[in-house]
């Protein structure tokens, strides 16, 4: 028995599910890594796309066939899923500006190492952090909540619905939370390098004899390094609890877009 031919309204539709699901799995961290093989990459989407077509198709209004409305609508599709990804990437990059300016601080700022993900230089305390944010990105299972919420947005915003400006405050709250939690990793760090230079400022002051700029270093260096470990069970948590609130912000995101 032969399959019958698509029609032109199920192409689109399977079209506009691959742009949403392909989109979101290049652009979250991790999963759309540069290290991820691009045939494992093609093959999760390709596997997604399959299972979602036939929930989805059921409850897609018919589209127009006409070339401008349908590249509109492919748009709207890749720009919901990058919308979606750019909550997950706030929290990597706020990690990683954290370790850069702790790097800094801590005098390391020539000491860089090349990033596979940027291909860029990157400072050795930013690649660390940003390592450790990708384990406890798999820990806490927020790879699960945005494979839901990708299931689950086709019900919450279809194939077509024009989007609420509602969504665009709660984005702006997102990236808030993250300088509020970026100034939290680094803050036990800066917090004793600044009384380190405070201390050394006033031991060059009363002992001209010191030489400050060759002592300062090794000690900046061990404080700093000192205080990171000390204070990782408290970096780790805080960004554990990053993770683990994706579960709530991707559902709440995806109502404002939707106006509910």
């Amino acid at each position: 028995m032969l399959f019958p031919m698509p029609s032109d309204q199920d192409v689109m539709v399977a079209i506009l599910i691959f742009l949403r699901v392909s989109a979101l799995m290049i652009l979250i961290p991790v999963l759309g890594h540069k290290l991820v093989p691009q045939p494992v990459k093609m093959g999760l989407i390709l596997m997604i796309t399959f299972l979602l077509y036939p929930i989805v198709s059921q409850n897609v209004v018919p589209i127009k066939p006409e070339p401008l409305t349908f590249v509109l609508l492919a748009v709207q599709e890749m720009l919901f899923a990058g919308v979606l990804a750019l909550v997950a990437n706030l929290i990597f990059a706020t990690v990683q500006f954290a370790g850069q300016v702790m790097s800094f601080q801590m005098g390391m700022a020539i000491a860089n190492v090349f990033d596979p993900a940027t291909s860029a230089q990157g400072a050795i305390i930013a690649q660390f952090v940003s390592v450790l944010a990708m384990l406890l990105w798999l820990d806490s299972g927020a790879h699960h909540a945005f494979l839901l919420a990708l299931a689950d947005s086709f019900r919450v915003l279809p194939i077509g619905q024009p989007w609420s400006f509602q969504g665009w405050g709660l984005l702006n709250d997102a990236a808030a939370q993250m300088f509020e939690l970026g100034v939290r990793l680094m803050a036990p760090v800066l917090l004793l390098l600044f009384f380190v230079n405070v201390a050394l400022g006033l031991a060059a002051r009363a002992v001209p004899q010191i030489q400050v700029f060759f002592v300062s270093f090794p000690i900046t260096l061990s404080v700093g390094l000192i205080t990171l470990s000390l204070s990782l069970p408290a970096v780790i948590s805080l960004t554990n609890d990053a993770f683990a609130s994706l579960g709530q912000q991707l559902p709440s995101m995806m109502r404002a877009l939707s106006g509910g």
